[in-house]
C-alpha cells in the first residue's frame, strides 16, 4: 500500500509541473464550487468517476459514499479469512479529482477509504487509490494509462450505490468476478459504430499467493508499482442497438503465478496459475421497469501448485476451484407513480420531490466457487492443514429503494440464502437482513 500511495503521488507531481501557468491559475480562479453531475458515463467508469469528462470547467470534484448494516438470521461463515464475506457494518467514502490538461488529455484520480467490522470481534480499514490519464485521440481510438477499474462485468463499472438496487453488491460479482477490480496498466477503447463499442485492458494481473478458498481469486487483486512480471488482458464489447437495452461481453485472461516457485515432487516449478473468466450482462430499462441479468464462468489452472504456494506464504493450503460459475436475474419496478404521483416542486438539501422513486426488486443468484476442484488436495488424516470453504450458493433477494434525490438513496432488503454444498466442510448459510444508504456528488 505504501508503494501504491507513493506511486500515485509521483504521477500527480509529474503532471502538475507540465501545466501552464494559465491552467494552474484557472483552478484557483474558479474556486472549489462542486458543480452538479450530468449523469453521463465515460466507458469503464461509473457516474461520479466520469464527471470530469462532461464538466464545463477545467477541473471537477466528485465522489460517493455508502454505509450498510447486516443482521444475520442464523449461522454465518467466519472461517473464510475474508471479512468482506461476513461483516456486520461497512462504511465507504471516495472522492475524485479530475483535471482537463487539454481537450484531448484528461487526468482523473480517486482516493477511497473503507472500514469493515464484524461486531466487536474484527475490523479492517482499507485505502484504495486510482490515478490515470485518458488520451482522447479519436472516437474510435482512446487510451487510459495508470491505475484504473478493469472493463469487466457489470458492477465493476457501475459500482456507485445509486447504480444498483441491493444494499451490497451481488455475490456473483464479489466471489466469481471480484469487484471493485483495479489494476495498473493501459486500456484502449472506442466505438466501432454508434451502437458498438470496445475496450481492451492490458494489466499486471493477479497474485495467486493471496488467494483464499472461500472467495476464489478475489484476494489476488494486489496492486504493485513497477513493470509487471506477467501481462493480463481484459477485452470487452458493448452493444446498444436495441432500444432501452445494453448488451455486454467481457473477459479476463492471464497467469497469476507472478513468477513464484514451489517445490513439487522434489523439483522446483514456476507457478503459472492461469485465470480465465468470461462474463456478460444484459440490461433493459424503460419507464418504471428495470431488468438486469449477469452470467459468468471462470477457470483456474495449477490449483495443486497454488495449494503449495499458499502453504509456503501463509501457512495454510488454500484449495481453489478449477472451475467456477455464477449467474443472476434481477427485476425492479418503481411503485411510486402507482401510489401517489408527485405534483409541484418541493426541494430541500436532502430531497427533491420531482426525483422521488420507490423501486421494489427481486433478484435470484446462483453461484459455485468449486464447480470442479481437485479432491486429491484434501488430506484425509489432517483436514486442519488446508482451507476448503465451498460456497455453492442459492440466494433470493427481495428489497426496496427510496430515492430522495437522483443522487441519494435509502435501501433495505432481505436475503434468503442456502449453501447447497455437502460434506463435513460445508458451511451453513443463514438469511440476512440488510439496510443501507448511499449518495454520489
Amino acid at each position: 500500500m505504501k508503494r501504491l500511495l507513493l506511486s500515485s503521488f509521483l504521477i500527480v507531481f509529474s503532471i502538475l509541473p507540465a501545466l501552464s501557468q494559465e491552467q494552474q491559475d484557472s483552478v484557483k480562479n474558479e474556486g472549489l464550487k462542486v458543480e452538479k453531475l450530468t449523469y453521463q458515463q465515460q466507458p469503464g467508469l461509473a457516474l461520479a468517476a466520469s464527471k470530469i469528462f462532461f464538466s464545463e470547467k477545467r477541473y471537477s470534484i466528485s465522489g460517493f459514499g455508502e454505509a450498510s448494516f447486516v443482521n444475520y438470521v442464523g449461522p454465518k461463515n467466519t472461517n473464510a479469512g475474508d471479512l468482506e464475506l461476513y461483516y456486520t457494518n461497512l462504511y465507504r467514502f471516495a472522492t475524485f479529482f479530475g483535471y482537463r490538461i487539454t481537450d484531448k488529455i484528461i487526468w482523473n484520480s480517486e482516493a477511497q477509504i473503507e472500514y469493515l467490522h464484524d461486531g466487536n470481534r474484527e475490523g479492517h480499514t482499507e485505502f484504495l487509490f486510482e490515478a490515470f490519464i485518458d488520451f482522447l485521440w479519436k472516437d474510435y481510438l482512446k487510451a487510459r494509462v495508470g491505475y484504473f477499474p478493469l472493463p469487466i462485468g457489470y458492477v465493476n463499472n457501475n459500482d456507485e450505490p445509486v447504480m444498483f438496487y441491493s444494499v451490497n453488491r451481488s455475490e456473483v460479482e464479489r466471489l466469481i468476478t471480484p469487484t471493485t477490480w483495479i489494476e495498473f496498466g493501459a486500456m484502449f477503447y472506442g466505438n466501432f459504430t454508434s451502437d458498438l463499442s470496445y475496450a481492451l485492458g492490458i494489466s499486471q494481473g493477479l497474485n495467486a499467493a493471496e488467494y483464499l478458498s472461500g472467495s476464489w481469486i478475489r484476494q489476488g487483486r494486489v496492486i504493485t508499482f513497477g513493470l509487471p512480471k506477467t501481462l493480463s488482458f481484459t477485452p470487452q464489447l458493448n452493444y446498444s442497438g436495441i432500444p432501452h437495452t445494453t448488451l455486454s461481453l467481457s473477459g479476463f485472461f492471464g497467469n497469476s503465478g507472478q513468477e513464484q516457485t514451489v517445490i513439487a515432487n522434489g523439483q522446483e516449478r514456476t507457478v503459472q496459475a492461469p485465470v480465465r473468466i468470461g462474463t456478460g450482462y444484459a440490461k433493459y430499462e424503460r419507464g418504471p421497469w428495470r431488468f438486469v441479468t449477469v452470467g459468468t464462468l471462470g477457470s483456474l489452472g495449477g490449483t495443486d501448485e497454488i495449494a503449495q504456494l499458499t502453504l509456503n506464504e501463509n501457512g495454510t493450503s488454500q484449495i481453489l476451484g478449477d472451475q467456477t460459475m455464477g449467474y443472476l436475474f434481477e427485476l425492479g419496478y418503481d411503485l411510486l407513480p402507482l401510489i401517489k404521483p408527485v405534483r409541484g416542486h418541493r426541494e430541500g438539501f436532502l430531497y427533491n420531490a420531482e426525483e422521488f422513486k420507490l423501486p421494489v426488486f427481486l433478484r435470484f443468484e446462483r453461484l459455485d466457487t468449486h464447480r470442479r476442484f481437485d479432491e486429491r488436495l484434501l488430506p484425509i488424516s489432517n483436514p486442519g492443514a488446508v482451507s476448503f470453504i465451498h460456497n455453492n450458493l442459492r440466494i433470493w433477494t427481495l428489497g426496496t429503494n427510496f430515492n430522495l434525490k437522483e443522487n441519494l438513496v435509502l435501501k433495505a432488503n432481505y436475503q434468503f440464502r442456502k449453501n447447497l454444498a455437502s460434506g463435513s466442510q460445508a458451511i451453513q448459510e443463514g438469511d440476512r437482513v440488510e439496510f443501507g444508504f448511499g449518495f454520489i456528488f
